[in-house]
């Protein structure tokens, strides 16, 4: 749910960067020729730490980041990036410091605002978020409405907002009615609230737009189900068979029509033989066989996820077949419920957690 500074370099201009930052670090500690701008130089060691940051190379990135300050720090751009970095390695206090810096030095920059707002969401801190990602909004030349009304709705979410959730996912589409991440989001927010007219008109939107996955159709699945379409729902069950069949959410549709099956043979040898003691028996099977298969599907599961870009804890709790409450509990979420990416959550609970 974290928005990550992205920083495009073009082949050309990463290899002007890598030429002027070598001819910097060659020279004398503190001896610059007369024609040394510290401006362009901070620009030049911004982007090298930036890239080193992309390669995961820590070390050089805050060697880089620290003479770009050297050389401007009153350069918003800078401080932005320094907040990035140690919002990156956990720094929380030591980012927020140089986002607010960033700020104070460019108020109008609505990305800045933005990414503090994500900042702040990741904290748990949702009224403050929100404050920055409106100030993000209505700075008149920030052209990203669509990407931060879909932060809103992401930080809304992971607190248990989900009727703002929606209401922010709905303003990201009105700036850009095509945006596939947001389409598919407020589509599994419809299916969590079981507002299945919604779900459909807007999950087809987002089949217009993106290609089909295993998700897509278990949506479409629950869906039909939800609407009492068997037909359909086993239709859509049938397509992930076929065309995912070693995706976790196929694992599940065929656990639960297995489960399904089970339970209709149960009721028809229960009626042929005519025992009335056979209703209570079935639903006893049948709750068995759901505790069997939805122990082997956690079983099968590891008992950590990595939570990935874009990820949320109601799609990470119907990936592993887990309650979000019991994701809350075992991960200590229940007072925020923000959730970053690369962050690991535990999918047992503490008396199996590892050390």
């Amino acid at each position: 749910m974290l928005l990550r500074l992205r920083t495009t370099i073009s082949c050309g201009l990463l290899s002007a960067v890598l030429i002027m930052s070598g001819c910097v670090s060659q020279s004398q500690p503190g001896v610059y020729g007369r024609d040394f701008d510290p401006q362009e130089a901070a620009k030049t060691r911004m982007s090298l730490g930036l890239t080193y940051l992309q390669n995961n190379n820590y070390t050089q990135a805050k060697k880089n980041l620290d003479k770009a300050l050297e050389f401007n720090p009153d350069s918003a751009d800078v401080q932005y990036a320094m907040a990035y970095y140690y919002q990156l390695v956990g720094d929380d206090a030591r980012a927020q410091g140089f986002y607010e810096t960033a700020l104070e030095l460019a108020p109008n920059n609505g990305d800045i605002a933005n990414s503090y707002g994500a900042f702040k969401c990741q904290l748990g801190e949702y009224e403050s978020a929100k404050a920055y990602f409106f100030q993000a909004i209505n700075s008149q030349r920030y052209a990203n409405a669509a990407q931060t009304y879909e932060n809103l709705a992401l930080c809304a979410q992971s607190q248990g907002k989900i009727d703002e959730a929606i209401n922010y996912f709905q303003d990201a589409l009105k700036h850009q009615p095509t945006r596939v991440k947001s389409l598919f989001l407020l589509s599994e927010l419809y299916v969590m609230t079981e507002q299945w007219g919604e779900a459909s008109q807007t999950l087809q939107r987002y089949n217009k737009v993106a290609k089909l996955t295993a998700d897509s159709l278990w949506l479409s699945y629950e869906i039909a189900k939800g609407q009492g379409d068997e037909a359909a729902a086993k239709g859509y069950g049938e397509m992930m068979v076929s065309l995912f069949p070693d995706d976790g959410l196929t694992q599940r549709y065929l656990a639960q029509s297995k489960a399904g099956l089970r339970k209709v043979i149960t009721k028809q040898k229960s009626s042929e033989a005519g025992l009335n003691s056979a209703v209570s028996v079935s639903n006893a099977e049948e709750t068995s066989v759901h505790s069997e298969q939805n122990r082997k599907i956690t079983t099968q599961s590891a008992k950590i996820h990595v939570v990935k870009p874009g990820e949320n804890l109601y799609r990470i709790s119907r990936l592993h077949n887990i309650r979000m409450a019991k994701l809350q509990e075992w991960n200590n979420l229940s007072n925020s419920g923000a959730i970053i990416a690369g962050q690991t959550l535990w999918l047992v609970p503490p008396s199996e957690q590892e050390e």
